[in-house]
C-alpha cells in the first residue's frame, strides 16, 4: 500500500524507538485512548501485542513511511468484523497539518475496499478537529451515536455490483 510520499508496511523490531517516539509524546497521546508509553519496554510490548493480534486475526497495524526521509511517521491499523473493518491511525506530532492523515486514510480506505469490506468505521475524540476533516475528505459520513459521547462515529461504505 502506497502513494507518492507515503507507504504501509510490517512493524519491525527496529521501530521500537521511534514508536516509543511516537507514543510517549503526550500531546499526541490526548487524542487515544491509551495512556502514553513511559519506557521503551513499552514500545517491545506493543510490537509483541499486535503479533498475538495478527496471529488471532483480530488487528492488523502497519507502519507508515514517508518515502522521501524513509522515516516512521506513524501507524496505521484495522480491525476486521465480518464484512466491516474499524480504522484507527496514529501521526508523530511534527508531521500533523501536512496532509499525511488524509492519505493514510485514503490508502487504508482502497485496501479494504479491494479486500470487499461493505463498511468502514473511524471513531475520533471530539477534540480532533483535524483527524475528522481528514475523515470527511476521504467521503466518510459522520454518524449520529449516543453509545460513546465524547468521540465521533464516522463510516463509509462501499457497494459493489
Amino acid at each position: 500500500m502506497e502513494d507518492e510520499l507515503i507507504y504501509f508496511r510490517e512493524l519491525l523490531d527496529t521501530d521500537v524507538a521511534r514508536l516509543f517516539e511516537i507514543y510517549s509524546n503526550a500531546e499526541a497521546m490526548k487524542y487515544r485512548e491509551t495512556a502514553s508509553m513511559k519506557t521503551i519496554k513499552d514500545s517491545y510490548k506493543m510490537l509483541e501485542r499486535d503479533k498475538e493480534k495478527k496471529n488471532s486475526g483480530y488487528e492488523f497495524r502497519f507502519a507508515v513511511i514517508e518515502k522521501s526521509s524513509e522515516t516512521l511517521i506513524g501507524t496505521v491499523m484495522f480491525q476486521p468484523v465480518h464484512d466491516k473493518a474499524i480504522i484507527g491511525y496514529s501521526i508523530d506530532e511534527q508531521f500533523w497539518n501536512k496532509g499525511y492523515a488524509t492519505r493514510i486514510i485514503n490508502l487504508i480506505s482502497k485496501e479494504l475496499k479491494s479486500r470487499k469490506y461493505m463498511l468502514i468505521e473511524a471513531w475520533v475524540k471530539k477534540e480532533n478537529i483535524a483527524s475528522s476533516k481528514a475523515l470527511l475528505k476521504n467521503n466518510f459520513q459522520q454518524i449520529s451515536q449516543t453509545v460513546y459521547p465524547k468521540n465521533h462515529l464516522f463510516q463509509l461504505r462501499f457497494t459493489y455490483s
